[in-house]
């Protein structure tokens, strides 16, 4: 432990500044400042090349920060749009699938995933392929509520980590999977599972 009036006359003898300064921006903020300084000897550059007024230069940077803006804008009314609504399912679907899950053994997982891949229901075709998966490795000991992290740490099938963090990826993922995408999980499941 420093002796803390000895730290003391120390940094008043040397003139350290004690009071640290704020930082003065952010990483974004600094990033949008060197944009906007590039764009800015830009303009000075093809100004001085085109002989552009001083009323000109202004009339093109607020063309770039209207622009700016508005391509900002489009960007986030299209992450927007594309998040779509979630789909509950109907009660009775839920139950069933409760009580398929309590009975199913992995090879009714397995089938039931193809079935759902024919008929190109993503969400559940998932389900499936996370049933089977655990069914596979766990059998009759796999719970509803395990999670895919649950699931790895009690089979002791940390080597299945990866494996499960895509599956859990394509599950939750705000975007929706392909069929391509979900098929290539299962193969990659069928892989590992040997």
């Amino acid at each position: 432990m420093a002796d803390r009036a000895l730290v003391e006359r120390i940094l008043a003898e040397s003139g350290v500044e004690r009071t640290p300064e704020p930082p003065q921006a952010s990483y974004m903020a600094e990033l949008w400042r060197s944009f906007w300084s590039a764009v800015g000897r830009l303009i000075d550059l093809a100004s001085g090349m085109l002989n552009l007024s001083p009323m000109a230069q202004k009339w093109i940077l607020a063309g770039l920060v209207g622009l700016t803006l508005a391509a900002v804008g489009w960007m986030l009314f299209s992450l927007l749009r594309r998040r779509r609504p979630v789909q509950r399912q109907p009660e009775t679907e839920i139950s069933a699938l409760a009580a398929a899950a309590a009975t199913w053994d992995a090879a009714a997982w397995r089938s039931e995933l193809e079935r759902c891949l024919t008929e190109e229901r993503i969400g559940e075709a998932l389900r499936a392929a996370w049933w089977w998966l655990a069914r596979s490795i766990a059998g009759p000991e796999v719970e509803p509520d395990w999670t895919s992290r649950e699931l790895a740490a009690r089979t002791r099938r940390r080597e299945l980590r990866d494996l499960l963090r895509r599956l859990d990826a394509l599950t939750f993922s705000a975007d929706r999977p392909g069929l391509p995408d979900v098929r290539r999980l299962a193969d990659q499941i069928q892989g590992a599972l040997g």
